[in-house]
């Protein structure tokens, strides 16, 4: 009977909904979100859908915010009641959401975001006027996007080398990119530029991007630790993506296969290169907490990995991994990411020839990665 659907909640910013959407929204339910941000800050909360079954005073279903410091509601809403504008400003750091459902037939439910006024700039969609005025230079913009954009509905096209076909959801392919952490968000910028004839699919940061066809414009990420200024971000900026050299690799384990010939073959560490050809690293077989590891050489800013299963005979990938850095190759620390609370998992491969993409954010800074 529970109402709450998919829910990312953190003091800067989150995205909830109701249970099950954008389908349909189940009956005889209740959740209740209370947002809470840092003092001195005020809540901006942007309505993204507000699809309740019509009723008299929304009593059928409703979505109610109240602000218990200011002693002020806003709504009751529902389909034949629904917010005067997409964004309301609050005056307030606690605000209470309600959302409950009798009995109906139709709705997909709500979808709802905030930030806190620390980040006004936020949205899903570009500005309708270009932020770039010049014909000569891409259409440059600066959103902000809320944690929790992975796992709303809605597709994205393309990948971060070549850009998104301009109807993707623009903030999951934010994710996508790997510029923003999902389960924090952040400020993004961002340039419109002529489309493309073909979009590839990729599957980076947990995502899963499609392969589309021609569009008008395309968007592209800037990778950039601070927004450039605006009008001038057609200036390219430093590289994110160039590939670090591997001094040494060393692995826990490696197997010795012996193949129908008799001749002993090594899936030796040094093996574990991505360009490689033939066959890859793997651990002796039935070991228990494997694991490879990279010598940079010197300590280096590692911004994110690439990893592939074995392009030999054999259909071996790795489906997930943790990640653990060291200066010193003595003292090692595991990576939480953005949230700091728990080791990282990332998702990795689902079959042995497609390369999947994850990035570190915040980036490792070390010289030995396992």
């Amino acid at each position: 009977g529970d109402g709450c659907g998919h829910t990312l909640l953190t003091p800067q910013s989150g995205t909830l909904s109701s249970r099950n959407y954008p389908g349909t929204y189940p009956n005889h339910t209740t959740c209740r979100w209370r947002l809470r941000t840092p003092p001195g800050t005020f809540l901006l909360l942007t309505f993204g859908d507000v699809d309740l079954e019509p009723s008299e005073r929304c009593a059928s279903s409703s979505l109610l915010l109240t602000d218990p410091q200011a002693g002020i509601s806003y709504g009751p809403y529902c389909r034949n009641a629904v917010p005067a504008t997409p964004l309301l400003v609050t005056n307030s750091s606690t605000v209470t959401v309600l959302f409950n459902s009798t009995s109906h037939r139709s709705g997909r439910g709500l979808l709802l975001s905030y930030a806190t006024t620390q980040h006004p700039g936020r949205g899903e969609r570009p500005p309708e006027t270009p932020l770039a005025l010049s014909p000569l230079i891409p259409m440059c913009f600066s959103v902000y996007c809320p944690a929790g954009c992975k796992d709303i509905d809605g597709d994205i096209w393309g990948n971060p080398s070549q850009g998104y076909r301009d109807t993707s959801v623009l903030c999951k392919a934010a994710v996508h990119a790997g510029v923003i952490a999902d389960e924090q968000g952040g400020q993004v910028t961002l340039a419109r530029e002529k489309g493309i004839t073909l979009y590839e699919s990729a599957f980076a940061n947990g995502l899963h991007s499609k392969r589309g066809s021609l569009s008008e414009k395309r968007l592209l990420f800037h990778k950039a630790l601070v927004p450039p200024r605006l009008p001038s971000c057609h200036v390219p900026l430093p590289a994110c993506a160039d590939v670090l050299e591997v001094a040494a690799f060393n692995a826990s384990s490696w197997w010795h296969e012996v193949d129908a010939l008799g001749q002993d073959r090594a899936w030796g560490a040094q093996r574990a290169a991505l360009s490689t050809t033939g066959h890859s690293w793997a651990a002796e077989p039935g070991s228990d907490a494997a694991w490879l590891e990279l010598d940079l050489g010197t300590r280096r800013n590692i911004t994110g990995i690439i990893t592939k299963g074995s392009s030999g005979q054999h259909d071996y990938y790795v489906k997930s991994y943790c990640v653990s850095s060291s200066r010193d190759g003595k003292n090692w620390r595991p990576y939480r990411g953005s949230s700091g609370q728990e080791d990282k998992v990332f998702e990795g491969n689902t079959d042995s020839h497609g390369e999947v993409s994850n990035a570190f954010i915040p980036p490792i800074v070390g010289r030995y990665v396992r």
